[in-house]
């Protein structure tokens, strides 16, 4: 009972903590937009043409489904941060903080989305700067506290500012607040600020549709703007936990599966073992509901027991654990105790134990107490002998484990169903390890089609690419701009580069990538959601201009959540779309980070001052610093964890079981001269037919499936067909690896087996 509890511990704390994240993050999200009034939806402008800005307000003015709005004055300021100490490379994106930052006037917020600051200095500050904790964790990779001081090149005169505080947001998370006449004296050439406008709409309104009519207006009237809706950044602040979340709960339906089936196991062995006793109860007048009773309150009590320790054992690690997982949702949780969680837990791991146990005690209705009483259920067996040893050749301990294999039915049933679930979660184990967290660029490519693995930023690069194509280890070299579109009032990102079906990986799943100037690819979210087919017609706009195109093929992608399109760059000029090639996109041979070093020291060497920055995917992807690549590790680490410890509590039970059932035959095989280590190579080779046999089912129905969970878990970002490595070997790992760890559980347990001896088992 004790092993069975621990099983139910480890199922009840996966079930509740899964919920309590889903639940806790998703509910803190909306609990945050109350609580700081965050905007539905947030435009950002840059015009300097007040009639141009007088026409957008006007617009958004008189749109029936906004509430009210401000503007926020924000200005984008050239800037660096400069670490003392620390050789930095300033062309390296992954290293180096570069780029237009947005600044704001500590104190000039209004209304919607005022910054709620989570720390703050107790004491005064020289030229204070205060971040969002996303910004500082996404950003700087959390490397400033409360009081530190921190160095930033703005245009082009290094300031140092104390870090003040953290504010937390759930949309503006992307600005510096300053001092208003730090930031006057900053703005040294009078930059005009951006138009930031963020608006409220009325309850009921569809934000999501409200934003798609914007963007195309603005779009359609030639104003170059951006917009976003809370949707995106209520993804981007829970998709992780999310993910966690069903990774939790799914794998707690395996434990729990393995929970139902040794409550199966454990009674009905129990009813055979102690048949004489439940005899003399019924004998005595005791009712079978009453004896049912007591064999289903067993386990009933036990599995409440389990839930309420977990729960215990939950709301002692969630507070660090909170703190971890600030990393991925970039906010703080306050986590109380969650009621629905515990509820539905509690009945599906108490209601689960009970209808099981109900269930598995059926056979003591139609007991005789007498047949009971003189021999048992059974008065004799009239079960074929296989393998007699008399006559059959072979080693005697391999002959003895074929024999209890084949005449234990129910043992291997329960062996078969629990190493079966062990297989599915080793299964996914390997595939996350080695997909996420050994070569993340299989999920890179996953999430954008066209991953290379190095990116160049130019300033003009329209002769670069022609000289980047002739450097060595450089298989493809192709250019890429992005544009907006609209068709039927979705907003469409469109990628463009000269000629897609040149580029042997663009993402293309189905058909093929377009060649002539009036075809286009389509994300396959986007063809999914709107009916389209392969040679269907797509009509396009872009402000006063449209195009109608035909589908070749479907692409694969997140950009723009699923939401977008591949053209050549002919295409593109119908739209009047202009292609400047600034970002240069490079494959590797091998996809290793030392040959994507060497193009990136020939790209230095050669273009010099023209190439502004570069990323090295390969290198970023593979320096452990990636959340979702940590991600990734974790969850192969924590289900190998749960697999193994699933396996020894089993067959703690298990083993236990069969030498309180098996003791007399065991005592009497040792007064025949058999060892205690011959016993235990006996029972762990008459487990291991039904433990490979479970684990390649397992094994096969994970790995055939895995790209099935995944395309679930990330359709949220727009993935709508997971493809990554599934590949025969990792079947094998897992069988090889399962039944290793097996073997040797199998075998530790059963150490029971020396205490037993012939002498003991006599009865006067």
């Amino acid at each position: 009972m004790i092993s069975f509890m621990l099983i139910v511990i480890l199922s009840s704390s996966l079930l509740q903590l899964g919920l309590m994240l889903v639940r806790g993050y998703n509910a803190q999200f909306e609990e945050k937009v109350r609580e700081l009034n965050s905007p539905d939806l947030m435009v950002m402008t840059e015009v300097d043409d007040p009639e141009q800005e007088a026409e957008i307000m006007d617009y958004i003015s008189k749109i029936p489904e906004v509430d009210y709005y401000e503007k926020v004055p924000v200005i984008n300021l050239d800037s660096e941060e400069v670490r003392d100490g620390v050789e930095v490379d300033t062309k390296n994106a992954m290293e180096t903080v570069l780029g237009l930052y947005s600044f704001a006037p500590y104190g000039e917020w209004g209304e919607i989305d005022r910054p709620q600051f989570v720390e703050l200095a107790d004491k005064e500050c020289d030229n204070p700067i205060y971040l969002s904790r996303v910004y500082n964790q996404d950003v700087f990779q959390g490397r400033y506290h409360v009081g530190d001081e921190m160095t930033l090149k703005v245009n082009g005169h290094e300031r140092v500012f104390t870090v003040a505080g953290f504010y937390e947001s759930v949309s503006l998370y992307n600005l510096f607040y300053i001092d208003p006449a730090m930031l006057a004296e900053l703005n040294s050439d009078d930059k005009a600020p951006v138009d930031q406008i963020v608006i409220k709409l009325v309850d009921g309104a569809d934000i999501d549709e409200i934003y798609n009519t914007m963007a195309n207006e603005f779009s359609d009237r030639g104003i170059d703007s951006a917009v976003y809706s809370i949707s995106e950044f209520k993804l981007m602040y829970t998709q992780m936990i999310n993910m966690i979340a069903v990774f939790l709960c799914a794998f707690s339906l395996i434990v729990t599966l393995v929970v139902m089936i040794v409550i199966y196991f454990r009674i009905t062995n129990s009813i055979e073992q102690n048949i004489t006793n439940i005899g003399a109860l019924k004998a005595l007048g005791y009712t079978t509901h009453q004896i049912r009773t007591a064999q289903i309150l067993e386990f009933v009590l036990t599995a409440g027991i389990g839930v309420l320790v977990s729960t215990v054992l939950i709301y002692m690690i969630i507070s660090p654990l909170e703190v971890v997982l600030r990393s991925l949702a970039y906010m703080t949780w306050d986590h109380p105790f969650d009621l629905p969680a515990f509820t539905v837990t509690a009945l599906a791991i108490v209601g689960a134990s009970f209808l099981v146990a109900l269930r598995s005690t059926r056979s003591i209705k139609g007991l005789d107490p007498v047949i009971a009483l003189r021999f048992g259920l059974k008065s004799h067996s009239f079960r074929k002998n296989r393998a007699p040893l008399e006559t059959t050749s072979g080693p005697l301990v391999w002959l003895m484990a074929i024999k209890s294999a084949l005449t234990s039915m129910k043992q291997n049933i329960l062996i078969f169903v629990v190493m079966c679930a062990i297989g599915v979660s080793l299964a996914m184990a390997v595939f996350v390890g080695y997909n996420v967290g050994v070569h993340p660029l299989n999920l890179q490519k996953l999430l954008s089609g066209d991953s290379p693995d190095v990116q160049l930023i130019v300033d003009n690069g329209d002769d670069i690419i022609y000289e980047v194509q002739d450097f060595p280890y450089v298989e493809e070299a192709w250019w890429k701009t992005s544009a907006t579109a609209s068709y039927q009032g979705t907003s469409i990102q469109v990628d463009i580069t000269e000629d897609w079906s040149s580029i042997s990986e663009c993402g293309i799943m189905e058909g093929r990538a377009p060649m002539y100037d009036d075809e286009v690819a389509i994300g396959l979210t986007l063809a999914r959601a709107k009916g389209l087919m392969a040679g269907d017609m797509i009509l396009l706009e872009t402000g006063d201009r449209s195009c109608e195109y035909t589908i070749t093929g479907f692409v694969q992608g997140q950009a723009n959540y699923g939401n977008f399109a591949l053209m050549n760059e002919d295409g593109a000029a119908h739209l009047g779309v202009e292609c400047p090639k600034r970002n240069i996109y490079i494959m590797v041979e091998g996809h290793g980070a030392e040959k994507s070093a060497v193009v990136i020291d020939n790209a230095e060497a050669v273009f010099g001052d023209r190439l502004e920055l570069y990323l090295n995917y390969p290198e970023g992807l593979s320096n452990g610093e990636n959340p979702t690549i940590m991600l990734g590790r974790v969850i192969c680490i924590v289900l190998v964890v749960i697999s193994l410890a699933v396996i020894w509590l089993t067959m703690m039970l298990l083993i236990k079981t069969i030498i309180i059932k098996k003791q007399k035959e065991l005592g009497i095989k040792k007064a025949l001269g058999f060892t205690s280590n011959q016993l235990r190579t006996e029972l762990s080779l008459s487990m291991l037919p039904a433990i490979v046999t479970g684990l390649v089912s397992g094994a096969a129905v994970g790995i055939l499936n895995a790209n099935r969970f995944f395309t679930i878990l990330l359709s949220a970002f727009g993935i709508a067909q997971s493809n990554m490595a599934a590949d025969l070997w990792m079947g094998i790992l897992v069988v090889a690896f399962g039944v290793v760890a097996s073997y040797i559980m199998v075998y530790a347990l059963s150490a029971r087996i020396k205490k037993i001896s012939a002498y003991s088992l006599i009865t006067e």
